[in-house]
């Protein structure tokens, strides 16, 4: 193992045998997950300093930051070659607001099985992998995931589902589709071009962090605190940009500079 997989290992607390089975597959999930936040703080710099080895390491092992599904994954595919994994990428693109192919996940294959593996989607994104195949669901007390084919002729097109349970959600709802098709290397990096760079790319227009828990999760969205828990959902309006760098840090784990907390009004 080398010294930047162990030390992601560390990160995120995974004890687990890095071996191809499904079961080394949750557990990189679940540690992942609950772990290492989605957030956009520092997105534009990260973006200029580039996803290599170096820059992922120094992000996010040693300042502890979490990142968009363009960082996270991209350390998620060395932690999964590490392990032997079988397993392609693929590109989902938002229900609503109906958006571009710009969210980064896997389909990896176990034992003739394909598997839906997205850990970039934040605290509404799917709690483990889940089975690709129509209509199966991922059953968690918070939140719980779907995924459906579509039927119509052509390229094969999953829908991917969650029913917040942890909001008393009364139905299921779309979050994103992907077209059942590998994407190269290019594909990805123009996809991660547009997120950070386009005016229209929602991360351009919001400052966001999102953390699930074990009976909910917990937000910031320009400047509001939302924590859901046990089916309420509250949220504080954070002006102060201290107070907000102190929040980040408790809920988090994070240390955000001022000047990337995107406070102004």
């Amino acid at each position: 193992m080398n010294q930047l997989i162990a030390d992601y290992a560390d990160r995120i607390g995974l004890r687990a045998p890095l071996e191809p089975t499904l079961d080394c597959l949750r557990h990189i999930h679940h540690a992942h997950l609950y772990n290492v936040p989605f957030e956009n703080f520092s997105m534009h710099g990260n973006a200029e300093r580039g996803l290599s080895e170096e820059v992922l390491h120094e992000t996010i092992v040693d300042r502890r930051r979490g990142g968009i599904c363009f960082e996270t994954g991209r350390m998620m595919q060395w932690l999964l070659d590490e392990c032997g994994f079988d397993y392609e990428l693929r590109l989902g693109g938002s229900v609503s607001p109906k958006g571009p192919a710009t969210h980064q996940i896997f389909v990896v294959t176990l034992d003739g099985e394909r598997w839906l593996f997205d850990i970039g989607y934040g605290a509404r994104g799917p709690r483990g992998p889940i089975r690709l195949a129509d209509g199966e669901q991922l059953i968690h007390p918070a939140l719980s995931t779907r995924v459906g084919l579509d039927p119509a002729p052509g390229a094969l097109v999953w829908t991917v589902s969650i029913h917040e349970h942890a909001v008393g959600a009364a139905e299921w709802q779309d979050i994103y589709r992907f077209v059942d098709a590998p994407v190269e290397a290019a594909d990805v990096d123009m996809a991660h071009f547009y997120t950070t760079a386009s005016p229209n790319s929602l991360l351009n227009r919001h400052k966001v962090a999102s953390i699930p828990t074990p009976d909910g999760r917990i937000s910031v969205r320009d400047g509001n605190l939302i924590v859901v828990a046990a089916g309420t959902s509250t949220t504080t309006p954070v002006d102060d940009g201290a107070q907000l760098q102190e929040l980040l840090g408790l809920h988090f784990g994070l240390s955000v500079p001022l000047q990337d907390l995107g406070l102004e009004r």
